[in-house]
């Protein structure tokens, strides 16, 4: 009896807990519920804000005289939470859009529109659309307050009246703001400081605010910059760090291989140069034509002519042309190494190398070169990437009737790259046949009949009339569009 006893009380105590565990679960949805909607109608309000920004961006005053509407509109009589949403959205948004408000909030206002007050608690919002007053005495009171409250709006307004007119107002906001420099605030002031850097009067305020970054005590900021998500930011941020020598050779290696940014990438470059020239190798592989620039420019001028097959070789143009000065200076002519390496090329020489080698033989090569670059322009068993730059290379060394010879063939039946390289080959060579033209005219690839359109201007006025006309009534609509308006200046007539 005892044992039943004591469970039946379990059972109830169970069932009792069930039942306040209904009860709650039932009073906290309404809650969830209230929840919910305030956080639907905060990201609603956001995107409004977002839109209301994004027009202000686009050229032209109707935008950003909306948006200065609505601030002035929230900030006189909107709830705290939308005057926090419409600030964080306006510092959110690209400096220029608060530039532009800075700009605009100096017109005339509306009759009966007013400025608004400055009372005593008020604001960030309030104190950011006093610091555009037309009134210097207005904007002096709202720096002073913006200085000792601090933040990132803050910032942003003592940022912008560095620029200011009345001197006592630009030196106040420019000496608190080289006073109170924080990670997030200085990301702030330097978005705004480099976009006013060509304004005659915030001419020295960036300046003097990278002086003031560069202390001690602000390592922390700099590396805050660094790694910031707007470009000129972080550029201006990994100068400095690189100025106060703050990366070590293992991050200035990663972000020259790496970075996303190519200005980044080259300036940790160089500096990783400057301090271990034999680095130059390892970067002579990078993704960037700049950094595989500077690490050519980087060897020893006694360098092996076969350590630089790979830079001759390069994809990109700047860094074949460094490859090459590297052998000139030193009395040794490039063509010969290029000539020394294509005749070792076969079929299963990686392709990159052997198009990156015929480019190189166009840029410095002659007539003589011809016969062999005719033989991997026409040959198809050579791969598509080596029959285009070997064709490119044609039209620059070889005679006008060995290009014609070579790229005519070419324009009716090969692949797109190719026959868009033998009309541009035609075309420098004097001029294309009228039977070339009319064969890319029709191709379907828009890369062909373009290049066949800009190869007319280079034939007799007889075929470049009749190729255009023709192409004016082509039925693909782009053709057609395309011919005429080359046609239109033949047919005005004469003043």
């Amino acid at each position: 009896m005892l044992g039943s006893g004591r469970t039946v009380s379990g059972d109830h105590g169970v069932r009792k807990a069930a039942r306040t565990a209904l009860l709650r679960r039932g009073r906290t949805r309404p809650a969830r519920r209230r929840r919910d909607a305030t956080a639907t109608a905060r990201a609603a309000e956001a995107e409004r804000w977002r839109r209301l920004c994004r027009r202000a961006a686009r050229p032209g005053p109707a935008g950003t005289g909306e948006l200065l509407a609505e601030v002035r509109r929230v900030a006189a009589a909107g709830r705290a939470q939308d005057r926090g949403t419409a600030l964080d959205e306006l510092l959110r948004a690209p400096p220029e859009v608060l530039a532009r408000l800075d700009r605009a909030a100096r017109r005339p206002a509306a009759p009966g529109t007013g400025r608004p007050a400055l009372p005593g608690d008020a604001d960030p919002l309030t104190l950011l659309l006093a610091s555009f007053d037309p009134d210097g005495r207005v904007r002096r009171a709202a720096v002073e307050r913006l200085a000792r409250r601090g933040g990132r709006p803050a910032a942003a307004a003592l940022a912008l009246r560095c620029d200011d007119r009345v001197p006592q107002v630009r030196d106040g906001a420019l000496a608190a703001l080289l006073g109170n420099a924080v990670p997030d605030e200085a990301a702030v002031a330097v978005r705004l400081l480099i976009r006013l850097a060509a304004r005659r009067r915030a001419g020295d305020a960036l300046a003097a605010y990278r002086a003031a970054l560069a202390a001690p005590g602000r390592r922390r900021v700099v590396r805050r910059l660094a790694a910031d998500g707007d470009p000129r930011v972080r550029r201006f941020g990994v100068a400095l760090a690189l100025e106060l020598g703050e990366y070590v050779r293992g991050d200035l290696a990663r972000t020259a291989l790496h970075d996303h940014d190519p200005v980044c990438r080259g300036l940790c470059a160089e500096r990783l140069l400057e301090l271990d020239p034999d680095q130059a190798g390892r970067l002579m592989w990078a993704r960037s034509a700049d950094v595989r620039g500077a690490a050519v420019a980087a060897l020893p001028d006694d360098v092996p002519a076969a350590r630089l097959v790979a830079p001759l070789a390069d994809r990109c143009r700047t860094v074949r042309a460094q490859a090459r000065w590297k052998l000139y200076k030193r009395g040794e002519p490039p063509v010969e190494v290029y000539r020394r390496q294509l005749r070792r090329c076969a079929r299963t020489t990686q392709a990159r190398l052997v198009a990156g080698l015929a480019a190189g033989l166009g840029e410095c090569g002659d007539a003589s070169d011809a016969p062999v670059l005719a033989v991997l322009a026409g040959d198809a068993s050579w791969a598509p990437g080596v029959r285009r730059a070997a064709m490119r290379a044609l039209g620059r060394v070889a005679p006008a009737e060995e290009v014609r010879r070579v790229a005519v063939p070419l324009v009716a039946g090969e692949p797109p790259g190719l026959a868009r390289e033998a009309l541009d080959a035609l075309t420098a060579a004097g001029g294309a046949p009228p039977e070339a033209l009319r064969a890319g005219l029709a191709r379907p690839e828009p890369p062909v009949w373009r290049a066949a359109l800009r190869a007319t201007v280079t034939a007799e006025p007889s075929v470049r009339r009749e190729i255009a006309s023709r192409a004016a009534s082509d039925p693909r609509p782009e053709v057609a569009t395309a011919a005429r308006t080359r046609l239109h200046p033949w047919l005005r007539p004469p003043t």
